[in-house]
């Protein structure tokens, strides 16, 4: 039924929808690891490549909330995955299934509840402060932000910080390349993630024409990769299997 329902949708569109081939994409990005390496590989580079097959991609690498003007402005064509939608043109599919997390040394904190982090201090990225703490856990973190998150993690193996408050996929990438350090004094088996809430994230395109074609041809773009499960072997490229929405399975 999923396949029938996917292949109806992508023949819809196709009816309506002027496809331009080898039409350039601005998509800007701030650098994540994993996700948008700044050598052009990570999961979304990849999947935007492939759900625009036969187009260009230009990549610019800035700040996300430069990312975010840019696009609303209509100086770039589209930038994420995030959770703001308001007053861009979201993509219909969710990107990541993201849970939010915080990564502690577990010799230092026992978590059991968010009750059981009110005395503790947390840091988390500053751009990303409004998505990262839901209305519902404000009473319970106390803390600080940063503007780079190498000092969030220098901060939280010094000591200076208790918690750090991100998503689950960066902790990850995080403790896979300290364990990998042969130089580094911390254990990445000193410490421990727990997921405390969780996000569904979109690609956002400019509330224009050129963005609402943009973003149909996206769509379809994912409907085909899901369809002939290139979308999966992506996720899985990137050991990210669990922040892949389940109806993509």
């Amino acid at each position: 039924m999923k396949h029938y329902l996917l292949t109806l949708f992508i023949a819809l569109y196709l009816l309506n929808i002027n496809v331009v081939s080898a039409e350039t994409i601005r998509w800007v990005t701030e650098s994540w690891d994993n996700y948008t390496n700044q050598d052009d590989s990570g999961l979304y580079h990849d999947i935007i490549r492939a759900a625009f097959d036969g187009h260009q991609l230009e990549i610019t690498y800035v700040p996300w909330k430069r990312s975010l003007l840019e696009v609303k402005n209509g100086t770039a064509d589209m930038t994420g995955a995030t959770s703001f939608v308001d007053g861009y043109i979201p993509s219909r599919y969710v990107m990541l299934a993201t849970p939010i997390s915080i990564l502690f040394d577990k010799r230092k904190i026992t978590y059991t509840d968010l009750r059981s982090l009110e005395k503790y201090i947390a840091v988390w990225p500053n751009p990303y402060e409004e998505e990262l703490i839901l209305e519902s856990n404000k009473a319970f973190i106390k803390g600080f932000s940063v503007q780079e998150r190498e000092a969030a993690y220098r901060l939280l193996v010094s000591g200076r910080a208790d918690y750090f408050l991100d998503t689950r996929g960066l902790h990850q990438a995080w403790l896979e390349a300290l364990s990998k350090d042969p130089e580094s004094k911390s254990q990445a088996s000193d410490y421990q993630i727990v997921d405390i809430s969780c996000l569904d994230l979109f690609m956002i395109f400019s509330d224009n024409a050129r963005g609402q074609r943009l973003k149909d041809i996206f769509d379809i773009g994912i409907a085909r990769l899901i369809l002939n499960g290139q979308l999966s072997q992506l996720y899985e490229k990137y050991h990210l299997v669990e922040q892949m929405p389940a109806d993509y399975r």
